[in-house]
C-alpha cells in the first residue's frame, strides 16, 4: 500500500514519495471507464482528504505553502462533491425509510425522496467534465510542487505536527461534548479522520496500543460520519417546500433521524473519548518514540545486511 513511511526512510523523502503516490493513485482512478467512475469520484475525494491530513501534519515546516496546498485539495474535493453528495443523501434516506416501515406510507415516501432527489441535484455538478478537467489541472500543479516543498526532515519537526494534530483534535472535542451542534460535530470528526489517516502513514512502526487507538478512531469517524449524513437530509427535508399531503410523512422521517442522531453521537462520544482527552505532549511524544525505534531497528537490521554481504564478497573474491 502506498500511504505509509517506512522505518528507517528519511521523513523529507517519505513525505514526498507518499504524496506523489497518492496523486498517481487519484489520477489513475479518475481515468477509468465511465461505469467505473462514481466509485473512483469517492476514492478521489478520500484521497483529496488524505492528502489534506498529509500537509496538516506537516503544517509547522511547510510555512506559507501550507495554505496553498490545503486549499487546493479542498477545492479539488469540492468540485467532485456534486453526485457523490446527492448519492449520499438518497442512500440515507433510503436507510431512514426502512426503519419507518409500517409509519410511512410507500407512495408519499416515494414522493417525498423524488423531491429531494430533484432539488439536491440543482446544487450537484451539472456537467461533470469540466469538473474533471479542473481537477486533472489540479494534480498537475501539485505533481510539480511536490518535491520543492519543506517536507519535515527530522524528529522535532514530526513532533510538532503530531502535536498541533492532536491540539486540534482535542479542542474540537472538547467543543462538541459541549454544543453537540452540527459545525462542532463535524469539525470533531474532520479532526478525526485526519488523524487516523496520519497514524496509518506509522503502522509498521506503532505498537498495539496506537494501533488500537486508530481503530477507535476509525469507528469514531465512521460514527460521526453517519450523523453528519442524517443531519443534512433533515435539513433538506426541513428546508423543503412540503405539500401539506406530505407533511406528516416528512415529520415521521424527522423523527427517526432524530432518535438516530441522539444514539450515534452517544456511540461517538464513548469510543472517541480515551484519544480525544489524550494531551497533545503524550500523543506526540509516544508517535515519534516508536517511529524512531522502529527506524533505529531497521538501520541495525541494514547494517547487518551490508557487512555480511561485504564479507560474502571479500570470500569469493578470486585470488591475484
Amino acid at each position: 500500500m502506498v500511504w505509509r513511511f517506512e522505518p528507517g526512510e528519511g521523513l523529507r523523502d517519505a513525505f514526498c514519495r507518499v504524496a506523489k503516490a497518492e496523486i498517481a493513485k487519484v489520477r489513475a482512478g479518475l481515468s477509468a471507464p465511465d461505469p467505473e467512475l462514481e466509485t473512483a469520484i469517492h476514492e478521489a475525494r478520500q484521497g483529496f482528504k488524505r492528502l489534506r491530513a498529509l500537509v496538516r501534519l506537516a503544517k509547522p515546516r511547510l510555512g506559507s505553502d501550507f495554505t496553498v496546498e490545503n486549499r487546493r485539495w479542498r477545492d479539488a474535493s469540492r468540485l467532485l462533491s456534486g453526485s457523490r453528495d446527492t448519492t449520499v443523501l438518497l442512500q440515507t434516506f433510503d436507510k431512514v425509510r426502512a426503519k419507518c416501515d409500517g409509519q410511512l406510507p410507500a407512495s408519499k415516501s416515494r414522493k417525498l425522496r423524488a423531491r429531494i432527489a430533484s432539488h439536491a441535484g440543482k446544487n450537484g455538478a451539472a456537467d461533470l467534465e469540466p469538473h474533471l478537467r479542473e481537477v486533472f489541472a489540479l494534480l498537475d500543479e501539485a505533481d510539480r510542487a511536490v518535491a520543492r516543498l519543506n517536507w519535515p526532515g527530522s524528529s522535532g519537526a514530526l513532533m510538532k505536527g503530531l502535536r498541533k494534530s492532536q491540539g486540534r483534535l482535542r479542542k474540537y472535542w472538547k467543543k462538541a461534548c459541549a454544543t453537540a451542534e452540527a459545525d462542532a460535530l463535524h469539525s470533531w470528526r474532520k479532526s478525526v479522520k485526519d488523524q487516523a489517516a496520519q497514524l496509518r502513514l506509522f503502522r509498521q512502526a506503532t505498537p498495539g496500543k496506537v494501533r488500537a487507538r486508530r481503530n477507535d478512531e476509525k469507528a469514531a469517524g465512521e460514527l460521526l460520519g453517519d450523523e453528519h449524513d442524517l443531519w443534512l437530509l433533515s435539513e433538506h427535508l426541513r428546508a423543503e417546500t412540503t405539500p401539506s399531503e406530505l407533511a406528516a410523512a416528512r415529520e415521521v422521517l424527522v423523527a427517526e433521524i432524530e432518535k438516530d442522531r441522539k444514539a450515534l453521537r452517544e456511540r461517538a462520544f464513548k469510543k472517541g473519548r480515551a484519544f480525544s482527552s489524550e494531551s497533545a505532549k503524550s500523543f506526540a511524544g509516544a508517535v515519534c518514540s516508536a517511529w524512531e525505534k522502529a527506524s533505529a531497528r531497521q538501520s541495525a537490521v541494514q547494517q547487518r545486511k551490508r557487512r555480511r554481504s561485504n564479507g560474502a564478497s571479500r570470500t569469493t573474491s578470486p585470488t591475484p
